[in-house]
């Protein structure tokens, strides 16, 4: 095991199998459609953002309890396989990961995404090995299993280790999470559910002026082809989304921009840096179907902000 080894980013929180397919337009009611395109791979928040960090070159750890069926031992060679340490994963026997399908029509530039986690095992605050997470250079975590996650927030912060969070689950236990959190990144519709913010720019700033005072360096909001927005003590910036060179599945994108902003604080980058990074991971997982096929290289990403277009 990786007890005495630093990672750029250790996670905590979702991990999932995903059945994706294509189609060309989404059926009617009783109404049956051809399928173009469809694709086993690994997903979840958490997850797909460290398959993000060990793609651009950084290393990184999964930290949590998988299942023994298929779909887990799927996750799990997944991982090895991208090179994100599963030292720390506890197998439950008769278990399983949360299951999801997910339907991308390129066409219209969106996807519906159905899951379970029905047989997801709980993880438990012992799954946590404080070691790792006081010498890794960032954590990241999700609010899919609230309690081992605000506990390994805690840890983290107690130790001066930054903690970026994606709050998409439904804002479970969200007032606990956002005081435990440093960089906090959340989508527009979060931000509208808890402020009533149509804007990036507003649900930004009333983030940072609730979770500023908790000890948050920073919160960005996140709208998809309208970039992002972000607000720190000192400063503010809109980040253009970048033009993608095509677009054929969104699912993942605001997982692998959560992935590759995590690996940008433990290079120690500033946020201005760090979000048009993220932006141009997330513009370039489109190309391809699923959520992770598409997460460029680190070479990759230096070879598109060379001639990179913005959106807006």
């Amino acid at each position: 095991m990786g007890l005495d080894k630093i990672y750029d980013v250790v996670g905590i929180g979702c991990c999932a199998f995903d059945i994706v397919v294509e189609v060309d337009r989404y059926p009617e009611a009783d109404e049956k459609a051809p399928i173009r395109g469809m694709r086993f791979q690994g997903g979840g928040l958490v997850a797909t953002a460290l398959i993000a960090v060990a793609r651009l070159g950084g290393t990184c750890a999964y930290v949590g309890p998988l299942g023994d069926d298929y779909f887990a031992q799927f996750c799990v060679d997944d991982f090895a396989k991208e090179g994100v340490d599963t030292s720390f994963i506890r197998r439950v026997p008769g278990a399983s990961v949360v299951l999801a399908i997910i339907i991308a029509c390129p066409k219209a530039g969106t996807r519906m995404i159905v899951g379970t986690g029905e047989k997801n095992p709980s993880a438990v605050e012992d799954d946590i090995p404080e070691d790792v997470i006081r010498r890794a250079r960032a954590l990241h975590i999700d609010n899919f299993q609230p309690a081992p996650a605000l506990k390994a927030a805690r840890i983290a912060r107690s130790a001066g280790v930054p903690v970026t969070m994606d709050l998409e689950f439904g804002g479970r236990r969200a007032d606990e999470f956002l005081a435990v959190g440093d960089y906090i990144i959340v989508p527009l519709a979060f931000a509208r559910r808890r402020y009533g913010a149509e804007q990036p720019e507003e649900g930004a700033r009333a983030l940072f002026e609730e979770t500023a005072p908790k000890g948050a360096k920073a919160a960005v909001v996140t709208a998809g082809a309208r970039g992002s927005f972000a607000v720190w003590a000192d400063g503010a910036m809109h980040q253009p989304a970048y033009r993608a060179p095509t677009v054929v599945d969104t699912t993942g994108c605001g997982d692998v921009f959560h992935g590759a902003f995590a690996l940008g604080l433990a290079r120690g980058w500033g946020i201005e840096r760090i979000l048009g990074f993220a932006s141009a991971v997330a513009a370039l997982k489109c190309r391809k179907l699923g959520g992770r096929a598409g997460i460029p290289t680190e070479a990759e990403v230096r070879e598109f902000l060379s001639s990179a277009e913005p959106l807006t």
